[in-house]
């Protein structure tokens, strides 16, 4: 009888190709150290570089490396969550294959996890790539965070170990606009967070620009706070009143003041300008919840994978939001 898979390492890579030979190293030298049968995921998000021929080698040389190709780039998230559905271990460890959430980790993480913790999160303490500024609007970001969706959210990223029925929880949200690291808050469980600094690159180039970064800050603000929409109405409620006392204030100084203000169109512009603005601004919110609802109406899959290496596809539970094999 094969013997069951103790741990799943779960590996997003994007055009990586030049970090792949540190991570297999780093990979196989801890491996030696666990004492577990475990797996390694890698999933291809849809590379455009030598990703995929690099880790399909290394899959054909060693069965516990399996690979999962998308059919195009799905992103950080879905490529996190096609692993976890993936899985067959009863402990699953998600980490980035930058090298930037080391790998000498991963035995305490287990450690923390034998002891009782269904869940065991890195926290970062510093992160040597960022600047101070960034990571100053981090930390600010999920303390914004924690206020207003009333869970509790540290400065962290998708470095985590999941037991087996955090797993099953995760994989039974149907939703498919999926924040990991939200949703790990949102389903509660026993957690344990372990503090580390985030190292420099090996190689490569960061792949979370602003435009993904911003991505991924606004999907986890309207997945899990109605924060966003109330405070366009409280600013409008704002702008309202002070609509009503500026009018009170032209009113009084045309009968008291004896050279009144003169009624023209550079005050008329200003508050078409800055009731319009604010306009645009409730619109923008509302629309970017609209695109959520958009999305999960039309049904969509998260995902779509086109190939496997080292996968039995008939042992993976299918999920409302993926596309297993084709």
């Amino acid at each position: 009888m094969p013997k069951n898979i103790d741990l799943s390492i779960v590996i997003p890579l994007f055009n990586e190709q030049e970090v792949i030979p540190f991570l297999i190293e780093e990979l196989n030298r801890t491996g030696l150290t666990l004492g577990k049968n475990y797996e390694v995921i890698l999933v291809d998000d849809g590379s455009t570089d030598n990703t995929f021929q690099l880790i399909k080698k290394v899959a054909d040389q060693n069965p516990k490396f399996k690979v999962i190709k998308f059919s195009r780039n799905f992103g950080h998230q879905a490529a996190f969550n096609v692993g976890i559905d993936f899985s067959q271990g009863d402990m699953v460890l998600t980490m980035d294959g930058d090298l930037q959430h080391p790998p000498a980790l991963i035995p305490t993480f287990i450690r923390y996890a034998e002891e009782g913790h269904d869940i065991v999160i890195g926290e970062r303490l510093d992160n040597k790539q960022n600047s101070k500024l960034r990571e100053a609007g981090g930390r600010g970001f999920y303390k914004l965070m924690s206020i207003i969706t009333n869970l509790e959210f540290r400065n962290v990223s998708d470095f985590a170990l999941y037991k087996r029925p955090v797993v099953n929880a995760l994989k039974k949200l149907p939703e498919r606009e999926r924040y990991l690291r939200g949703m790990i808050q949102w389903i509660g469980f026993k957690k344990k967070y372990v503090p580390y600094i985030v190292e420099s690159r090996r190689a490569g180039k960061p792949k979370y620009d602003i435009k993904r970064l911003t991505k991924l800050v606004l999907s986890g603000v309207t997945s899990f706070s109605a924060f966003p929409l109330r405070l366009a109405f409280w600013a409008g409620l704002f702008v309202l009143g002070i609509s009503i006392i500026f009018s009170g204030y032209v009113v009084v100084d045309h009968y008291v003041n004896p050279n009144p203000l003169i009624a023209g169109w550079a005050t008329l512009v200003i508050l078409v300008l800055f009731l319009g603005s604010i306009q645009l601004m409730v619109l923008g919110v509302v629309g970017e919840y609209m695109y959520k609802m958009f999305n999960e109406v039309k049904g969509r899959p998260l995902y779509i994978v086109s190939e496997t290496c080292n996968i039995k596809n008939d042992s993976i539970t299918e999920t409302p939001y993926g596309i297993h094999s084709l």
